[in-house]
């Protein structure tokens, strides 16, 4: 068993993560030096403002891009401490897919309410190297280009919409719209965003209609709210359920939820500073909703933070890294140019209700005349609570219990519209409408992949839940 584990009822804990997401507050990152992004732009409400700069990303209404690599996904789990020291993890899991997208431009879409939009359409197969499946998906991304100051531009993205083959649908409003990168391009310059969006899922179920719905909503500073509904015996047989979740911007939270007409509140506390050691967080359990001061918790416990004293829920850091040689791991056609600007975004997530942290990094390889030429995502997740159902602990400090790392690298086809070297030159020099970022369409698929991790945790958690229940939970 875990050393500095703490014990509480699984059966309560294991709902934790019917509900998923991030968001906070209200301001948004630091930027540097001056190219704030702030909460109250008004980008996402009004249609964009054209300006004038040459065409780093070069696309046209109807244009088709085709785009094709390799992703990978990885689970490494870590036994329970049952002596002093660290364990050896468990062999790692891999899962390795090879992925075709094709991206179509379309011209004056509207999106969210903001008009004058394009839509990168991409449609992507999925083709498992073991053989067991292919899969589909399309997703939408909506973008455009606004003035920025006298002699610049932004390329902004206002949202994205995903669905698969079998129905499952996000669709992320950003608030505000998200900068994707500052033209013309400057070697050195950085910005950030807000981590602001609304977040409307729904996963298919039977004929009836979606099987589970999820509205979330996060605030600028990474703390969200959520809620969950889950009709009658979509994970396991006679459960019906409604949770719903909140991270506040301190790290304290809380989830609660109907079960079979069974009431569950948990709540979670502000890390508190102690003589010596790590600040403890205080875990109550109560037997119904809306809990009150005067209430009894069912279960109470302390557990040092995992966190550190203060949580930075949300931090994100955009760069523009200049000319490099595109990574060899691309792959890239020779025919394409074999050095471009690197514009890098790295974000940072912690929640401290479902108990994991989040690193993603994306590196777009951008050329002038091409657009992007490659993009290398990257996304690892690290679990600190166990709701697994295998094992008698649910909290424990280190190592993590589990590790999930997703990654693609995706890189442009010879054949698409850029083989035309005539038309790559006059579009060198064409208006703000062909500033497009196909990166961020092909991020709009990995980003669902990344979330579908948390949606397989959730049923998991369910199905445990009917058999430790009954025997009181475990701790």
């Amino acid at each position: 068993m875990r050393a500095r584990a703490c014990s509480i009822a699984l059966g309560c804990l294991c709902f934790l993560l019917a509900a998923c997401g991030g968001g906070g507050g209200g301001g948004s990152s630091g930027v540097v030096p001056s190219t704030a992004h702030g909460a109250g732009a008004s980008a996402a409400t009004s249609s964009p403002t054209p300006a004038s700069s040459p065409a780093t990303y070069p696309t046209a209404d109807g244009d088709q891009l085709l785009y094709a690599g390799t992703l990978t996904q990885s689970f490494q789990s870590f036994p329970e401490i049952v002596a002093p020291g660290t364990p050896s993890p468990e062999p790692t899991s891999q899962t390795a897919i090879d992925v075709t997208e094709s991206v179509q431009v379309k011209s004056d879409q509207a999106f969210a309410g903001t008009q004058g939009l394009y839509d990168l359409h991409a449609t992507e197969t999925d083709a498992y190297v073991s053989g067991l499946k292919t899969t589909t998906s399309q997703s939408d991304t909506y973008e455009a280009v606004t003035a920025n100051g006298a002699d610049g531009s932004r390329l902004l993205s206002y949202g994205t919409q995903f669905t698969d083959e079998s129905g499952d649908s996000i669709t992320t409003t950003y608030a505000p719209s998200r900068i994707l990168d500052e033209l013309p391009q400057t070697p050195g310059a950085q910005w950030s965003n807000p981590a602001g969006a609304t977040i409307q899922e729904a996963l298919a179920g039977d004929a009836s209609g979606s099987a589970i719905t999820v509205a979330r909503t996060v605030n600028g500073d990474g703390s969200y709210s959520e809620s969950t509904t889950y009709p009658p015996g979509y994970s396991a047989p006679n459960y019906t359920g409604v949770g719903q979740i909140s991270e506040n911007r301190d790290g304290s939270g809380s989830f609660a939820w109907v079960a079979n007409a069974s009431a569950t509140t948990i709540l979670y506390s502000v890390p508190v500073p102690q003589p010596s050691g790590p600040p403890l967080i205080t875990i109550s359990v109560y037997g119904g909703l809306d809990p009150t001061p005067a209430d009894q918790p069912a279960n109470i416990f302390q557990m040092p933070t995992w966190y550190g004293s203060a949580p930075a829920l949300y931090n994100e850091s955009d760069r523009d890294d200049g000319v490099v040689a595109v990574p060899a791991s691309c792959k890239l056609a020779a025919q394409f140019p074999q050095q471009a600007t690197e514009v890098l975004r790295t974000i940072d997530r912690v929640d401290t209700v479902l108990g994991y942290t989040e690193h993603e990094t994306a590196a777009s390889y951008v050329a002038a005349g091409y657009g992007a030429l490659c993009t290398q995502l990257s996304d690892t997740q690290s679990l600190y609570y166990d709701f697994n159902g295998d094992q008698p602990f649910v909290f424990t400090q280190q190592p993590p219990l589990e590790i999930a790392t997703t990654s693609e690298t995706l890189a442009l086809q010879p054949g698409t519209y850029v083989s035309s070297a005539a038309r790559r030159h006059a579009e060198t020099s064409a208006p703000v409408g062909g500033h497009l970022d196909i990166a961020a369409t092909l991020r709009a698929s990995f980003d669902h992949r990344v979330s579908a991790l948390r949606a397989a945790r959730i049923t998991r958690a369910i199905r445990t839940l009917r058999t430790l229940l009954p025997h009181g939970g475990a701790r």
